[in-house]
């Protein structure tokens, strides 16, 4: 890498998706990938420390937007790597496995809050303190960063890169559940003119609800083909993000069930009302 050159990044997704076509075994890409990513990093690395940018929003611009979706690439396959080298052997103890590593995907987010908040808002009125390097090391907030070096990296395009690679692990992960759960059987439902109105996480409540008190099929479904059959009865994608939003549900403060005793209420007061 010798100039500030768009081709380079092109060439990098040309080559990263050519590789993914080579194996399809996930072990062997994970080792593969982390090889070859790591090789463009070091290219990088060594045109950063000669580098002089020409603006403040060329900075930004290379480090939030180009230099965190090769990072994020490495952080998924590193992890990966990780989760499928450990993976148990029985199906129960698979599924916990994965769900394990989606609670640690929320985790991180929270241990993150406000710069995951700014993340997912797709923010920019704070990029020029989160991805323009500094000469200075601050040291009262964040002694990891004794190590940090100032000319790779800013203060927080590595967490960025970490929240885009959470992103692709969410996907992974939901995917691999759902091979080990079964599919919704409903593949061809007729066309429904039924649309939720309320919100996802209003649905989800609901789905979890039905499912945990086994009021469908004696509780002998899965909550992913449950959520996956309502959202085709009511024409809305509620699986994607299925265990985030049962971790959104779990860390409320004050009332968990907000939705259900919504709806409890409502019932409640219709029926008093008909008694008058």
């Amino acid at each position: 890498m010798k100039t500030y050159d768009f081709n380079y990044f092109y060439e990098f997704e040309f080559e990263y998706e050519a590789l993914k076509r080579t194996t399809t075994d996930v072990l062997d890409l994970s080792f593969k990938m982390i090889e070859f990513i790591q090789e463009k990093l070091k290219e990088i690395g060594k045109w950063l420390k000669k580098h002089l940018f020409t603006s403040v929003r060329e900075e930004i611009q290379f480090f939030k937007e180009l230099k965190t979706k090769i990072v994020s690439k490495l952080i998924f396959h590193q992890t990966i790597l990780k989760i499928e080298t450990k993976l148990p052997p029985t199906k129960k103890k698979k599924k916990k496995h994965y769900e394990k590593e989606l609670g640690n995907i929320y985790e991180y987010g929270m241990n993150n809050k406000e710069f995951y908040e700014y993340y997912r808002s797709k923010g920019s009125y704070k990029d020029e303190e989160y991805f323009v390097r500094k000469q200075y090391k601050n040291l009262w907030d964040n002694c990891s960063l004794i190590n940090f070096d100032s000319k790779l990296c800013t203060s927080h395009d590595f967490i960025y890169a970490t929240f885009i690679a959470n992103e692709m692990l969410e996907g992974y992960l939901e995917k691999k559940l759902e091979e080990i759960n079964g599919k919704c059987s409903l593949s061809n439902p007729a066309i429904s003119n039924l649309n939720w109105t309320a919100t996802k996480v209003d649905l989800i409540e609901l789905v979890y609800a039905l499912q945990l008190s086994g009021a469908v099929n004696g509780g002998n479904i899965d909550i992913k083909e449950l959520a996956i059959c309502f959202g085709k009865m009511l024409n809305i994608d509620i699986e994607d993000n299925l265990y985030r939003a049962y971790l959104d549900i779990k860390s409320r403060k004050t009332i968990q069930t907000k939705f259900l005793n919504t709806i409890k209420e409502n019932l409640n007061r219709k029926l008093n009302e008909d008694l008058i």
